[in-house]
């Protein structure tokens, strides 16, 4: 009898166990991501991050002081998680989470609040992004990158995407590349692809700029916000040339939108609206590909009298690359434009200086948020390139697609690079590159002649040329060795606009890097 009840017992646990499995076994989990090692040698990368040789006024360049820098060696490493929730091909949750540190950094508590986005006061102490890298780490450091969910909707054409994703414009990215929460669908239409999304980028109710009636304690959630929309319509003329004609809407509608001397709310909605045209095709052996865009919108409060500009500004690409021997030859030009030096007055009516997503998270335009790249220039220290660039510390000359440090300010670029890939073994591969760049437009940030009796603007526009070389090799299928370095010559932009003890003028230093990576994928 004892026997039976345990037959039955034993019988009841297992089915128990099998019914439990059976949801489970529906399920696929996909588990897969990255680690990346970099050790730096570098003048100007120095563990942190932006736009480097750029100043808020004219001829004061940041990040070099001296003649002669001293080199700054640094480790950091980044780690990527990914998991995905799969339960078929038209139902799946995706999420990323990141690991990032630089060794040495801070650890066990030791880290200010000095974020606005944080609930906790300034100045007190708590466990921060990036960090974790010195003795004894522990450190709160597992960031959320993606959380999203992703679904075909039955018996249509359509996907959707739902939560927190990487999203990029179908312009290269110079508008808006980044990680943002939103709703984004995609339907599929013969040879037409039709997309639409929305996306919140930041909620002013949990922030603190403004006076009391519109700061974070009195504001209504979802009245004052920054959100984009994006209408892309793509059609696939043939199998190797494809059109697009896309819409992006930047709509604001935060207090204090830019700097003013106001003691009372000024109102500064603002929409940005972006029109692009989109190809891409085949030459024979040439691939080609490149956009066209068009902004508008008016800019209110200006200046401190409250004034409105009107903005008109252009953005261009061309792009080719073609198989030349072991490896592929590239070459690209990107333009946008800029701002006069009337811009930043009141007389102004009219810019036409680009505007990028390169926002801060407090109501307040910020050279430094990298929201907005182009990383088809192959480029390291001249602009922000992110494929080819540090993890969580990339500084570079253009750091943002305006060039600039606010609408005002946008000085716009000219930037033609030139590469090659080379495959040499199946182990071995090298990367060549080199690159020019010029400002669109001269403006209040251009460098003056700090020559005793001079004082004067530069007169030429041309930034620099970098030259850099990637090398890699795969000590495993997984793990890849390389060796990078740049190096960039500047141009007469900077020209004598730094002051030596003595009294003297001198040029900025060139930038140089160079890096020692370990990058590992699984």
């Amino acid at each position: 009898m004892r026997f039976n009840k345990k037959l039955v017992a034993l019988a009841t646990a297992g089915a128990l166990t099998a019914l439990t499995a059976i949801p489970a076994m529906a399920f696929e989990n996909e588990f897969h991501g990255a680690y990346t090692l970099r050790y730096f040698l570098s003048n100007y990368e120095n563990g942190g991050g932006g736009a480097i040789l750029q100043g808020s006024t004219p001829g004061k360049p940041t990040g070099n002081t001296t003649e002669n820098l001293r080199t700054n060696n640094y480790f950091e490493q980044r780690a990527r998680l990914f998991y995905t929730a799969k339960a078929s091909d038209d139902l799946k949750l995706v999420t990323a989470f990141e690991i990032d540190s630089v060794f040495g950094d801070k650890a066990q508590g030791g880290l200010t609040n000095a974020n606005s986005n944080a609930f906790s006061t300034t100045g007190t102490t708590a466990a921060f992004r990036n960090s974790g890298g010195a003795m004894e780490s522990d450190a709160v450091n597992l960031e959320t990158k993606w959380v999203y969910l992703q679904f075909k909707i039955p018996s249509t054409p359509t996907t959707v995407l739902a939560g927190i994703m990487p999203v990029k414009d179908s312009i290269k990215g110079i508008l808006l590349d980044a990680d943002i929460a939103g709703v984004l669908t995609s339907s599929k239409l013969g040879n037409a692809t039709v997309n639409a999304g929305y996306f919140r980028a930041y909620d002013q109710s949990f922030f603190t700029v403004g006076t009391p009636q519109n700061n974070a304690a009195g504001n209504v959630r979802g009245n004052q916000n920054l959100d984009i929309g994006a209408l892309e319509f793509k059609y696939d003329i043939s199998k190797d040339t494809k059109a697009g004609l896309v819409y992006y809407i930047y709509a604001d509608g935060r207090p204090f939108y830019t700097a003013v001397t106001a003691t009372t709310p000024v109102d500064q909605a603002t929409m940005i609206h972006t029109f692009g045209l989109t190809g891409e095709g085949k030459v024979g052996p040439v691939a080609l590909s490149g956009f066209a865009a068009y902004q508008f919108s008016l800019l209110r409060a200006v200046d401190s009298n409250n004034s409105t500009a009107y903005v008109n500004a252009l953005a261009y690409n061309v792009a080719a690359k073609v198989a030349v021997g072991p490896g592929t030859l590239r070459s690209a030009l990107l333009f946008t434009s800029g701002n006069d030096n009337n811009a930043s007055n009141s007389r102004s009516k009219h810019l036409t200086g680009w505007i990028g997503t390169t926002q801060s998270s407090d109501a307040s335009w910020a050279s430094t948020t990298g929201t907005c790249t182009y990383n088809e220039s192959g480029m390291m220290l001249l602009n922000r390139n992110a494929l080819n660039g540090p993890t969580t510390t990339d500084a570079s000359i253009i750091y943002n697609t305006s060039n600039g440090s606010n609408p005002l300010n946008a000085q716009g670029m000219y930037l033609y690079t030139l590469g090659y890939d080379a495959t040499i073994t199946p182990k071995l591969y090298t990367n060549v590159n080199a690159g020019a760049a010029w400002v669109a437009h001269t403006n209040s940030l251009k460098p003056t002649d700090k020559t005793p009796g001079n004082g004067k603007q530069n007169g030429t526009n041309y930034m620099g040329t970098e030259v850099n070389i990637e090398t890699g090799y795969k000590l495993y299928p997984n793990l890849t060795a390389k060796v990078q370095a740049a190096y960039v010559i500047l141009g007469g932009y900077y020209k004598n606009s730094l002051v030596k003890g003595d009294g003297t003028a001198t040029d900025p230093e060139n930038p140089y890097t160079a890096r020692l990576i370990l990058s590992y994928a699984f």
